[in-house]
């Protein structure tokens, strides 16, 4: 068994709660992670209300559960260290810390989490802690594929607007390193709106 933060019903941050699940085994391909470190990101604190932008409700509602939830478990970004393997697994021995994206199955809110060994998990680099490597993906994976769909190149003059959030920060530092001239503005908020940057 393991902890695991649940929600069988769609509302504010209070229902969530903290249930024993079952630990799961991984299948052949895939590594077994005990969670270090995880995120809540923007998507989990929507699915989580079902807070989603007009004209999506039906459609988010259909792919994630119409009443409740369908997954129980959000989240979806992870650090932690590879404590069991499958039988087939090549790319990672019990030991690795490893971080990773558990993408649209979600479920990344747990003491344990499966994943295939060929899906967004990697090493983490020796510079960063866990809660460092666990706050990358969800941006990070979003920034790369749009710099890819746009097929950027090394000098290439690219404007980034929103560069202080999740994506736009992993699309300054990528497309920095792709030698990209990067351009990037971000939101000032006064002091009486809610933060200050």
């Amino acid at each position: 068994m393991m902890k695991a933060a649940t929600h069988h019903r769609y509302g504010p941050p209070e229902v969530v709660r903290i249930e024993e699940v079952e630990r799961p085994n991984p299948k052949d391909n895939e590594v077994r992670v005990q969670v270090y470190a995880t995120t809540i990101s923007a998507a989990d604190s929507r699915l989580r209300a079902m807070r989603v932008p007009f004209g999506f409700t039906w459609i988010v509602r259909c792919a994630f559960g119409i009443r409740r939830p369908r997954n129980t478990v959000l989240g979806t970004e992870f650090a932690g260290v590879v404590d069991a393997i499958g039988p087939m697994v090549d790319g990672f021995v019990v030991g690795d810390r490893v971080f990773g994206i558990s993408g649209g199955k979600m479920g990344a809110h747990v003491e344990f989490v499966c994943v295939n060994q060929d899906s967004a998990v990697a090493l983490i680099p020796t510079n960063l802690t866990f809660d460092e490597a666990a706050a990358l993906p969800f941006g990070g994976t979003t920034a790369l594929h749009f710099l890819r769909k746009a097929k950027l190149r090394a000098g290439e003059s690219v404007l980034i607007n929103g560069a202080s959030g999740a994506v736009g920060n992993a699309m300054v530092q990528i497309a920095s390193h792709a030698g990209a001239v990067v351009t990037a503005v971000c939101a000032i908020w006064r002091r009486e709106r809610r933060r200050e940057i």
